[in-house]
């Protein structure tokens, strides 16, 4: 137990550890010695952090974000998704020793929360420019080349393949139009969405009911990568060969929440590393050192990188490569410790499935982060090394334990709540130091708001359970005759969150006091 009784904030945890208090805040039911989680806390963002970021990109993201007067967190992981679209699919990891049928090519999914002061679309449109300007360039030579071949005499062109459309980038576009392209970019592509709640609502526009899952299907994919096959009545059968897509948008926060509350729970969300924007500030326009310059020649570089050679050997051309990536024997001590680390954190599903869900992601994340750095850092080899080494993985891990992760409890924690029934465990809780509660049971509950009056046993148990997890109860045997489920309050509460009983107290009288007068004149 702790000696001092400030609220915990998870904010100060690494995310592993916050994961751990989140869930298992109890670890003895006898005596209760538990240290009881804040439900009031708030959980802020952290900051980008120095020296894990490959140069390149760290350089060009606080260099901008000084420059455009914005949070250089979103210019960095608008890069990092930038930099994942444009490596080749061909390029991936074998992520196990062992397992040569698991491998993680460099694609991420990356959502930027912020109020639209938070100039999510400037920082968006200044990471992608790079890449927008390849894609510009090949669009070019596959018109060329598409003039070239319809003015082909019909016998000529009959016997001529037709040009492929090979592109880096989707725009607001229709699934249709999508696999269109998609049949013919086989390294992937990055769909560039300035509002999310639009592409999100697109699923449901064209094909509502049974074709809208269809739709959340074809996203599911995308975000794993693979063969694709299409079978349309109108358009006949077709074969995506690798159906890869990065994805780069930004939301503010109001909708996304209601997304999350409204949406069908298949993990299409939780699969986006959610990046909370800082503030935004003047920008100040002073001479530069050469970051962007430097950040747009890597992304052309990294656009004509080639797999690994093993042996001398030369790369089949396969979306997966015959010769991957390996990590070395001490890179692989580092991902076996996070695999342990991310299962443990996903413990928070007693709390929050949707939490739960996302970490569940981190093996495949952290397979994904390392090709990046790895890539990155060696954009200019005339030979891309095939081993990721310890270094690249260890600041993999520590960017996305330090970073990332407590975006996420930020955003899962801070701004959807910390739990799915946050309000309702608020308002439990509240109850129990107002009254200053040592025991309670469903009957409790129903007398802790108006708008629980009408709970029943099982919503009363579920919530007293969470509870229990997050130490602020811990069962207790029902009296003689009564076979009620029953739980003892952690007295820590009571001391630790006076201040919260008290104005809960006060705000109480204040309504019956209230109640009164209007009843009495």
């Amino acid at each position: 137990m702790r000696d001092d009784c400030a609220p915990l904030d998870f904010a100060d945890l690494a995310p592993e550890e916050a994961a751990s208090r989140i869930a298992s805040a109890i670890p003895a039911p006898v005596d209760m010695v538990a240290d009881p989680v804040n439900l009031w806390a708030r959980y802020e963002a952290p900051p980008l952090p120095k020296g894990l970021l490959p140069r390149v990109i760290e350089d060009f993201a606080r260099a901008q974000g000084e420059m455009m007067g914005v949070d250089p967190a979103g210019l960095a992981m608008a890069a990092l998704t930038v930099c994942s679209a444009t490596i080749s699919d061909r390029i991936a990891v074998q992520v196990k020793e062992h397992d040569p049928t698991w491998r993680e090519s460099a694609r991420l999914w990356v959502a930027l929360i912020g109020p639209p002061s938070a100039k999510k679309s400037p920082i968006m449109n200044a990471a992608a420019r790079p890449l927008a300007k390849i894609d510009a360039n090949m669009f070019r030579e596959y018109m060329a080349a598409k003039v070239a071949y319809d003015a082909l005499p019909s016998a000529e062109r009959k016997m001529s393949p037709a040009p492929k459309q090979t592109r880096l980038r989707l725009g607001d576009t229709t699934i249709e139009a999508a696999q269109e392209v998609l049949k013919d970019s086989p390294d992937g592509v990055l769909a560039l969405q300035d509002e999310l709640s639009g592409w999100f609502g697109s699923m449901d526009k064209y094909a509502p009911g049974k074709g809208a899952m269809a739709d959340r299907s074809f996203w599911l994919q995308a975000f794993n990568g693979g063969a694709y096959a299409l079978n349309r009545v109108q358009r006949g059968a077709a074969l995506i060969p690798n159906l890869s897509i990065s994805l780069l948008g930004g939301i503010q926060p109001e909708p996304l929440r209601k997304l999350v509350g409204d949406s069908v729970d298949d993990g299409l969300i939780q699969r986006l590393l959610p990046v909370l924007l800082g503030p935004t500030s003047v920008g100040v326009d002073a001479p530069r050192a050469g970051e962007a310059i430097r950040y747009e020649n890597m992304v052309a570089q990294l656009h004509r990188l080639a797999p690994p050679l093993w042996d001398g050997k030369p790369v089949r051309i396969e979306v997966s490569g015959d010769f991957p990536l390996q990590f070395d024997q001490e890179a692989h001590a580092i991902r076996r410790d996070l695999e342990q680390r991310h299962h443990d954190m996903m413990a928070t599903e007693s709390i929050s499935g949707k939490m739960a869900s996302h970490f569940g992601k981190y093996d495949g994340i952290f397979a994904r982060l390392c090709v990046l750095w790895h890539c990155i850092e060696h954009h200019d080899a005339e030979t891309l090394p095939g081993v990721i080494g310890a270094p690249v993985a260890a600041r993999a891990a520590e960017f996305l334990h330090g970073y990332i992760a407590r975006n996420a409890v930020a955003f899962y924690v801070g701004t959807l709540g910390l739990a799915d029934d946050h309000d309702d465990l608020v308002k439990v809780a509240a109850f129990i130091l107002s009254e200053r509660k040592e025991n309670i049971q469903t009957r409790d509950l129903q007398r802790a708001s108006r708008s629980m009056r009408s709970i029943t046993a099982l919503e009363a148990r579920t919530l007293c359970e969470k509870l229990e997890s997050m130490g602020w109860l811990t069962p207790a045997p029902p009296p003689p005759k009564s076979n009620t489920p029953h739980w003892a309050v952690n007295p820590i509460v009571h001391r630790k969150f006076a201040e919260h009983g008290a104005a809960e107290t006060a705000r109480r009288e204040k309504a019956r006091a209230a109640i009164r007068e209007v009843f009495n004149g």
